[in-house]
């Protein structure tokens, strides 16, 4: 009978500290973030911005992104990356589950969807497009790693949040690191991460 409880409690144990704190890429718990900027906040509706802003809009978005939950954990682990932070992204980059129509090519051939202000009502995401935009996100941080091999990996992932809106270009020096795209999906990502991905 013991031997089933020490195994059972093993079990849990794993169980926890796979959800706990995996991806290549720094632990989202440890990282600290202003959240979204009050124009954001502002363009969904709501009269505050901060962490506060973008924990509401996370939540707002949270009945739509559990349809893609079990994606989101095959994607992550393929490529590494807390399916938190990718759930911070779909959340930020398409508010509601609203896909962006139009796509394009940045300067060194990473396809990325460009912000067009045009959205087209989505009932699904396939795990080709979360593949995608997570192997765009992974390239963008290894760019971070490889300019900056001093970095922690915590501000690689912040740099590769912000190269990835920014094109690869935009992070010079350290001072880059808070642009309000990664503020606003670490904060996001967090509140993902306290409930359950």
């Amino acid at each position: 009978m013991s031997v089933l409880w020490l195994l059972l409690g093993l079990l849990a144990l794993t169980d926890s500290s796979e959800s706990g704190n995996w991806g290549c890429y720094g632990n989202i718990r440890t990282l600290d973030t202003p959240g979204a900027s009050c124009g954001i906040g502002r363009r969904r509706g709501l009269n505050y911005c901060g962490v506060r802003a973008s924990e509401r809009l996370a939540e707002i978005d949270m009945p739509y992104l559990l349809r893609y939950q079990p994606m989101m954990r095959t994607v992550g682990q393929k490529y590494c990356v807390d399916p938190a932070v990718i759930a911070g992204v779909v959340s930020r980059g398409y508010p509601g589950g609203n896909l962006l129509v139009q796509a394009g090519n940045v300067d060194d051939g990473v396809r990325v969807v460009q912000d067009t202000g045009h959205y087209a009502p989505t009932t699904w995401i396939s795990e080709s497009q979360l593949s995608q935009m997570t192997e765009v996100l992974t390239v963008r941080i290894k760019e971070i790693q490889r300019r900056f091999p001093t970095w922690s990996p915590d501000q690689c992932l912040r740099g590769g949040l912000c190269a990835y809106v920014g094109g690869p270009s935009y992070v010079r020096s350290s001072q880059d690191l808070g642009c309000d795209f990664c503020n606003d999906v670490l904060a996001r990502a967090k509140y993902f991460k306290r409930h359950g991905f």
